[in-house]
């Protein structure tokens, strides 16, 4: 998402279901820092265990979906806030490369599921106390109507259970937004582009830019200000995109139809 990873002698590495797995040390500072328990090694440990796993799971979705297609990945990184799966999605044609891509998402999706199928065979949860979360996450409710079962779980499993279904929810949805270079915006950009060739990759950094930029000032509306400048990057890192694309159009380096947006 920001860039590739160079190694470091610092990186963990192994291998699973065939492919390689590096994690870069900055992966676990910036975990430790998005859970909010700097006075509480637990927290800081549960939200890292459960951002590893997810995380892993999510690239590896796009890793296994990518070989099934005949293009094994060269590894997965996990790197500051999330990811990437080194696949060679240029060589793979759109469909492939939006199954590919959709495999990221729905994977944590899935993963999720297995979460709430082993909170109600193991800890009594029902479907209804699953919905009421997803419902509180999103800020449709205030949580109360949440059952005893939930609030009688260990402290540790109730963390663990709203960790991993935060992560796989939240950042599950914030994957599909279409805005480059999230799953969404380059799911985005492929079908733009398959519908027009020619302008497909500048209509998609357009609307990641215009996506990007309103939700930056819904969230600094909200007094959101870390959602703000997150999205407020992405939008600035689209700008730069256009203004590069433009620039090249100019030159005669790509052909440019810079009235597009009239028609």
């Amino acid at each position: 998402m920001l860039g590739v990873a160079a190694p470091t002698p610092y990186d963990l590495r192994f291998r699973l279901l065939g492919i390689p797995v590096r994690v870069h040390p900055l992966f676990w500072l910036v975990m430790a820092v998005l859970s909010g328990g700097e006075n509480h090694l637990p927290k800081v440990l549960i939200f890292i265990g459960c951002a590893f796993l997810s995380i892993l799971v999510h690239e590896y979705g796009h890793g296994l979906v990518s070989r099934f297609y005949g293009y094994p990945p060269a590894e997965i990184v996990l790197f500051w806030m999330g990811g990437y799966c080194a696949c060679d999605l240029g060589r793979q044609r759109p469909s492939q490369r939006l199954a590919v891509l959709a495999a990221g998402p729905g994977s944590g999706f899935l993963l999720l599921g297995v979460v709430f199928l082993v909170g109600q065979l193991f800890f009594g949860i029902s479907f209804s106390d699953d919905l009421e979360l997803i419902r509180t996450m999103l800020g449709l409710s205030s949580g109360r109507n949440l059952s005893m079962a939930y609030f009688m779980l260990p402290e540790t499993v109730r963390s663990i259970f709203w960790v991993l279904t935060a992560i796989n929810l939240m950042w599950g949805l914030l994957n599909l937004l279409p805005i480059l270079p999230l799953d969404g915006g380059r799911i985005t950009e492929i079908l733009l582009t398959m519908f027009s060739p020619r302008q497909g990759m500048r209509w998609a950094h357009v609307v990641s830019l215009l996506t990007a930029g309103v939700l930056a000032l819904v969230f600094f509306r909200w007094n959101q200000t870390g959602a703000g400048i997150w999205f407020a990057y992405f939008a600035f890192q689209n700008y730069q995109v256009l203004q590069t694309l433009h620039q090249a159009a100019k030159y005669g380096l790509i052909e440019d139809d810079a009235d597009w947006w009239k028609r």
